[in-house]
C-alpha cells in the first residue's frame, strides 16, 4: 500500500532535483530516503527518476504522477490541520482575497492580529478587483473574499460592514484643490486614471456616463489601484476613489479628496466565504476578524475627514 513517507519523499526530491538535499530538508539519511522512494517505485510500477551527475530528475511516470501526490500530501495535511482545529486551537491555511484598495493596511493588520491571538493560522493572500474575488468565492478558490458593490443592492443591506462616498481624487494644488464637490459631469470631463474592464466600478460609472450623455476621459487603465495613484500623482491625471484607499496620501498632504455628487456613487463593501466548502475554526477566526477591521476602517475614515473638505464628513449611510 501507499505510504505518505515514501510519497513525501518522492515530492521532496522532485522538489530539490537531489536526494542529498532532499534528505537534509526532511531531517533523514539519504540511504533512508532512497529506500522509500525504491519503495514506492515498487509498488508503482515503474521509475520515478534518471540519476543524473547533477542529481535527479523525473521520469515520464514522475511527471505524470507527482501533482496528484502533491494533492494527496496536502489533503492529508489538511486532515491533520482538522483534527487539530477540533481538538485544540484553530490552525491551517487560510485563503483570502481581498480588492487592491483594502489590501493595505488589512493584511499587516490581519497577521498582527493572528500572530497574537492563533499563531497557527496562515494567510494566502491574493489581490484582485471585486468581480474576480466573487468568481474566486463562488469556484471555492479562496475561504475569505472582500468585494465591493456600486448599484443598487441585491443582497440585504444588513450584510454589508462598511459604506464609503466615492471622491474625485487629484494632487494637491489641482484643480480639485479649489472645491468642495464635483459633479459627475465635472469629473467625466477631467483626464481619469481608472481601473481595467471587467471593474464593477468602471461598468457603473458608463452607465451613470451614458445615461448623462457624456464620454469619460479615460487616459489610463491600470490594473491595481498603486499604478493609478502613481499616475494621480506624477502626470496629472485624476481618479475616482474612496477615502481610505488614498488615506496615507491625504494625511500628509500629496492629494486631495472631494465627494463626488449628481449622482452621489456610493462603495459598499461586503466580506463574505465560499459557498464551496463547510469553514473551518481558522477560516471562522480569519472572518471573524476580518470583519472587525473592516469596521475599524469605517471608524477611521469618519476620523480622517478633517482632511477633506467639510462637505465630505457628511456620508450618506
Amino acid at each position: 500500500m501507499l505510504d505518505l513517507r515514501s510519497l513525501r519523499c518522492f515530492a521532496y526530491a522532485a522538489e530539490r532535483g537531489s536526494l542529498t538535499s532532499a534528505a537534509t530538508s526532511m531531517g533523514i539519511a539519504q540511504s533512508a530516503l532512497s529506500r522509500h522512494i525504491s519503495q514506492l517505485e515498487a509498488i508503482l510500477g515503474g521509475r520515478l527518476f534518471y540519476r543524473t551527475g547533477r542529481g535527479v530528475e523525473l521520469t515520464e511516470l514522475g511527471q505524470t504522477l507527482l501533482p496528484r501526490t502533491e494533492i494527496m500530501l496536502r489533503e492529508a495535511r489538511e486532515l491533520l490541520d482538522a483534527a487539530k482545529a477540533i481538538q485544540h486551537r484553530p490552525t491551517g491555511v487560510v485563503n483570502v482575497a481581498l480588492i487592491p484598495s483594502m489590501s493595505k493596511p488589512l493584511v499587516g493588520l490581519l497577521l498582527n492580529c493572528l500572530q497574537k491571538e492563533f499563531p497557527e493560522i496562515h494567510i494566502r493572500a491574493f489581490e484582485a478587483y471585486s468581480g474576480e474575488v466573487e468568481t474566486m468565492l463562488a469556484e471555492g478558490r479562496v475561504d475569505i473574499g472582500i468585494f465591493n458593490r456600486y448599484r443598487p443592492l441585491k443582497r440585504e443591506t444588513q450584510d454589508a460592514i462598511f459604506s464609503s462616498t466615492m471622491c474625485l481624487v487629484g494632487k494637491a494644488g489641482s484643480k480639485v484643490s479649489d472645491i468642495k464637490s464635483a459633479r459627475f459631469s465635472t469629473v467625466g470631463a477631467l483626464p481619469l486614471a481608472l481601473p481595467t474592464r471587467p471593474n464593477s466600478m468602471r461598468s457603473f460609472f458608463d452607465e451613470i456616463a451614458n445615461k448623462q450623455r457624456l464620454q469619460l476621459n479615460v487616459v489610463l487603465e491600470a490594473s491595481t489601484s498603486a499604478i493609478i495613484k502613481d499616475a494621480v500623482l506624477n502626470c496629472n491625471l485624476y481618479s475616482v476613489l474612496p477615502p481610505h484607499a488614498v488615506k496615507d496620501e491625504l494625511a500628509t498632504g500629496l492629494l486631495v479628496a472631494i465627494p463626488v455628487t449628481h449622482p452621489v456613487v456610493r462603495q459598499v463593501t461586503f466580506v463574505d466565504a465560499t459557498p464551496r466548502h463547510p469553514m473551518t475554526g481558522a477560516s471562522r477566526e480569519v472572518l471573524r476578524l476580518l470583519q472587525m477591521l473592516v469596521q475599524q476602517l469605517d471608524k477611521d475614515e469618519t476620523t480622517s475627514a478633517r482632511f477633506l473638505p467639510a462637505t465630505a464628513s457628511q456620508r450618506p449611510r
